[in-house]
């Protein structure tokens, strides 16, 4: 026999405490079974009571106007002297789904009358006992009433506060994407704007070289293709996890050297320590290489750029340093900030990547930093200590193994 599920056991539950609450309110203020009409009208009255407190999980103000009434009745025929206890039990669902703010603050004073009432009446008798009667029913009620609307507020600002780390969810998914896109952009379309560049120059005289620049290029936007698509299938829905293409990490990194190579760069790449790195670090990783490289064959043709990936002692640190003109003033004539923002240690210095298409946006090394710190990393960039342009990253990893 199958288990019954979470709504059957959560209603099982809620009418094993109605029955219990039942029973208790018929043996406390019903029992003896007599009054002005005898037995029989007293205990249709309690089958009555009892099956408007089964309605409670089901139809909490069909049961709550069910037993108000009565309790009403057992009042007026003197078969009971339920102070509403049974009515306040029903009453609270119905607050759950239906008490407003303003009404809170109202049975808030109202509670604080009833009880003064109470105290200055005592344990008085005849029309002062049912003085006191009536001021605990109200009481009993306006607590219920209380009760069930500050569960009320609990659940809605715990609904708010789940759609708001969901939408926080969803805009770091976007942020995400965003910077996903953008480095496959940035780093492609520079790529084949420089052998594009090349190859206009030098292939009216050189068809072989020409034909191969132009392989280049059909090589890079193909790659470029794929890496977009991983990236943009990422969040499709219902495509998670199927048929996508793995992010990039450290083991595409050659691919990234023989790019750059491609593009004039002469680059010395060495890696130690990072096959086993987290996917998420791996991604930072070819990211931060492939920003170097970027810069580098864009701005230091022909330049040497030396890469270094180390992950040992948990941590890794990256370095991509060149000796060409990675590096630029912000005020040379002709060239605005480019994907990069000014490094705190040398003034006047931009990164250089977008320099020969004046960009104020600054979004690549931004967009960098943003992706090392969130792992709990550090990401610096600027003039090398011989020259050239350094990225320099460094990233633990122990954490996140």
């Amino acid at each position: 026999m199958a288990e019954p599920s979470s709504v059957s056991r959560h209603r099982l539950s809620s009418a094993g405490l109605d029955a219990g609450a039942a029973l208790v309110c018929v043996l406390a203020f019903w029992l003896p079974l007599d009054g002005r009409f005898g037995a029989p009208v007293t205990g249709g009255l309690v089958v009555l009571l009892i099956g408007g407190m089964l309605l409670r999980s089901r139809l909490p103000l069909a049961a709550f106007c069910v037993v108000t009434a009565v309790t009403v009745a057992g009042l007026i025929l003197e078969a009971a002297n339920d102070p509403f206890i049974a009515a306040a039990w029903t009453l609270y669902p119905v607050a759950v789904v239906r008490a407003t703010p303003r009404s809170l603050s109202v049975v808030k004073m109202s509670i604080g009358t009833f009880v003064l009432a109470l105290a200055l009446l005592g344990t008085a008798d005849g029309q002062g006992g049912a003085l006191r009667n009536i001021m605990l029913s109200l009481l009993a009620l306006t607590g219920a009433w209380l009760l069930g609307g500050t569960t009320r507020r609990a659940v809605l600002e715990a609904e708010h506060a789940t759609r708001a780390e969901r939408q926080a969810a969803v805009v770091a998914e976007r942020l995400r994407v965003a910077r996903e896109v953008h480095d496959v952009v940035s780093h492609s379309l520079g790529t084949i704007a420089v052998t594009a560049g090349v190859a206009a120059r030098v292939g009216a005289g050189n068809p072989d070289h020409l034909r191969d620049r132009l392989v280049q290029i059909e090589a890079t936007g193909r790659q470029a293709l794929d890496e977009l698509r991983a990236t943009l299938g990422a969040v499709r829905v219902g495509e998670e996890g199927a048929g996508r293409r793995p992010q990039p990490g450290t083991g595409d990194l050659p691919a990234l050297a023989e790019h750059a190579r491609t593009g004039g760069v002469a680059v010395r790449m060495t890696v130690t320590g990072a096959d086993a790195l987290p996917p998420g670090i791996g991604l930072a990783v070819y990211r931060i290489v492939q920003e170097g490289l970027t810069n580098a064959v864009r701005h230091a043709p022909g330049a040497r750029c030396a890469v270094t990936v180390c992950g040992l002692g948990g941590e890794v640190q990256v370095t991509v340093t060149d000796d060409g003109k990675g590096a630029r003033r912000s005020d040379e004539p002709g060239h605005g900030l480019g994907e990069g923002a000014q490094e705190p240690d040398a003034p006047g210095y931009r990164l250089g990547v977008a320099a020969q298409e004046p960009d104020a946006s600054g979004h690549g090394l931004i967009g960098l930093r943003e992706r090392v710190e969130l792992l709990g990393g550090r990401l610096t960039a600027g003039p090398g200590p011989q020259g050239g342009f350094e990225l320099r990253a460094s990233i633990p990893a122990a954490a996140h193994g």
